[in-house]
């Protein structure tokens, strides 16, 4: 029989990475590791990082290509029954992703289980959350998303997945064409389209230290201020010749400019990215 050191496979999407990673991978050093490196990192720290002798392959591309297609790239070289993505910012200790990988003992047609998320001092601090979609259609229902028990959920973070390989592999993962952003909601959806559960394990805790695996520059903050608002134009695909759009066209131009005038750098960035986003959609093939 197996244990599950043999069973699980960490994949680690890295850009601009913190020392966060450090903690990360200490809690994972019996397990082997996938890593894809989309650049912008430290050198040292990446030194640093390939002295950790359970990296079985580390990918490094010549150019970022998003956080999605890096994943589905490293998924192809997994042979173990399950694949862990988790964020370098995600911490789990080793008896917690025991719980989680014999969760699917329980519940063995689920294609992802999740750990509930702890605070520093292992109090809960999840709550459910919903796709988008779904949430407008509940939105006279209140509910503070609080939850007892393994529960089944629609929707969940990608910052610490485990993913059930014999359903995913054949499913297929991340849409190629969200670059960062939107890409869990995309999967979950996908999922719930083919009734195939999502379980949250309540019993199995990690922490999440959100937005603290990368080193915030303007390349990054263009970056992520971008395709966030281009990843969801295609999550819910909008039309390119909508008013919406051209819409947004004139507003971001306008705040882009305006901003820049009184010296509010940030926000000019902001606007900026999110004005591209919606040129890069328009023109998208």
């Amino acid at each position: 029989m197996k244990n599950y050191k043999d069973k699980i496979t960490a994949v680690i999407i890295l850009y601009n990475v913190t020392d966060v990673i450090f903690e990360c991978l200490k809690n994972l050093k019996n397990i082997q590791i996938i890593i894809a490196d989309n650049g912008d990192n430290n050198p040292d720290t990446i030194k640093e990082i390939k002295k950790n002798k359970n990296i079985v392959k580390y990918f490094r591309f010549k150019k970022n290509i998003g956080f999605g297609r890096a994943c589905n790239f490293c998924l192809r070289y997994v042979e173990t029954d399950f694949t862990l993505l988790i964020n370098p910012d995600a911490l789990i200790k080793e008896n917690d992703l025991k719980i989680l990988e014999n969760s699917f003992e329980n519940y063995p047609n689920a294609g992802i289980v999740v750990p509930t998320l702890v605070d520093i001092y292992g109090k809960n601090k999840d709550k459910l959350e919903n796709l988008p979609e779904l949430n407008a259609l509940n939105s006279n229902h209140k509910y503070d998303g609080s939850f007892e028990g393994d529960t089944c959920v629609n929707f969940c973070w990608a910052a610490i997945w485990l993913l059930n390989n014999r359903i995913i592999k054949d499913l297929g993962l991340f849409n190629k064409d969200q670059f960062i952003y939107w890409e869990d909601f995309y999967l979950c959806r996908k999922l719930k389209k083919k009734g195939i559960p999502i379980i949250k394990i309540y019993e199995s805790k990690a922490i999440h230290n959100a937005s603290t695996s990368t080193k915030k520059t303007i390349k990054s903050n263009f970056i992520i201020y971008k395709h966030h608002i281009l990843s969801s134009y295609i999550y819910f695909n909008v039309q390119k010749k909508s008013f919406y759009l051209k819409k947004k066209l004139l507003i971001y131009l306008f705040r882009s400019i305006s901003y820049l005038l009184i010296l509010n750098l940030n926000n000019s960035l902001k606007n900026f990215a999110r004005l591209c986003a919606v040129i890069s959609y328009i023109n998208k093939k």
